[in-house]
């Protein structure tokens, strides 16, 4: 795994373990506020030393990497003790809590993508360079619908499958690409995307009874695409990915925004009130993917609840 991706999941983690933490703690579920402060812990200590591009990745790091698995297996295992609303965070954190562990047990290997959507593919039966050859395959199929196609619209259709097919695949993190700007993630998503383009162009633009050798290439191609998309074994090469922001903890979203500057007519008490902030341990970890909040130190320097 990248060196620069496994950092930035690591800040990942800390920031989502660090909101997932406070609101346990105010939904007093110390068991699983206990694991998740374990886990960020954990992962504060790895980012501090993987941080630090002239240390290499030594044996306690493959440690750490078997650690961070156990304790994000315990979080999964409990994820029906989180609320609704905060389970697409917690499966996020897992997603990327294996990420990590196959960053550290692993630096050299190609990463697994997390699930899209938090159950695709169905099954990781599929090779990833099995997939990068069909894919291009697919976008091969498209272009060569131009050539046997009667109808405008099915050769501009079959040139733009064959165009967008191709630098999907040429560009995304995959070890058969030429440019690995795309995360593995993305690909998957634009892999069904593309599919349903292919099957729906034909009968979209009225040429699928008009056309039927290019429509069939078409929608054989869209179809190939999907399937094998849905059984694939997605894995990255670098593993590219993307900061994820904090969203604050259960006091911060309680708390009311100021929505004017003072004025002299305003009352110490009244001014107070919408001074209000999240107080100092609820301000987000600063760094690369560090995310606004509302907290504000008062004046005096101390803090308020609310």
């Amino acid at each position: 795994m990248d060196r620069t991706a496994l950092h930035l999941e690591l800040r990942n983690g800390l920031e989502i373990s660090d909101e997932l933490r406070r609101h346990e703690h105010a939904l007093e579920n110390d068991g699983l506020a206990a694991r998740l402060s374990a886990l960020h812990t954990l992962l504060d200590d790895l980012e501090r030393e993987i941080g630090q591009s002239h240390v290499g990745l030594v044996a306690r790091h493959l440690h750490a990497g078997h650690e961070v698995h156990r304790l994000v297996r315990e979080l999964a295992e409990r994820r029906r003790e989180v609320p609704l609303r905060l389970r697409r965070r917690l499966a996020l954190l897992v997603a990327t809590g294996r990420r990590i562990a196959a960053g550290l047990t692993e630096p050299g290997a190609r990463v697994r993508s997390k699930p899209v959507a938090g159950i695709l593919p169905l099954a990781r039966l599929v090779p990833q360079d099995v997939h990068s050859v069909v894919d291009y395959l697919a976008s091969t199929a498209t272009l060569a619908s131009t050539f046997v196609a009667r109808t405008k619209a099915a050769k501009i259709v079959g040139a733009n499958l064959a165009s967008t097919g191709g630098a999907l695949s040429k560009l995304t993190d995959q070890r058969l690409s030429v440019v690995k700007a795309i995360p593995i993630e993305a690909h998957e998503g634009l892999d069904y995307l593309w599919g349903a383009v292919a099957i729906a162009s034909p009968f979209v633009f009225g040429y699928a009874k008009k056309d039927r050798l290019a429509s069939t290439i078409q929608i054989a191609a869209g179809v190939g695409t999907i399937l094998s998309a849905l059984f694939t074994d997605y894995r990255a090469s670098k593993g590219l990915t993307r900061p994820h922001r904090s969203h604050g903890g259960p006091a911060a979203r309680r708390l009311p925004h100021m929505q004017k500057p003072p004025s002299e007519h305003d009352e110490p008490d009244e001014y107070r009130v919408r001074m209000r902030r999240v107080p100092d341990v609820q301000r987000p970890l600063e760094g690369l993917s560090s995310a606004p909040t509302d907290w504000h130190p008062d004046a005096d320097g101390k803090t308020e609840l609310p």
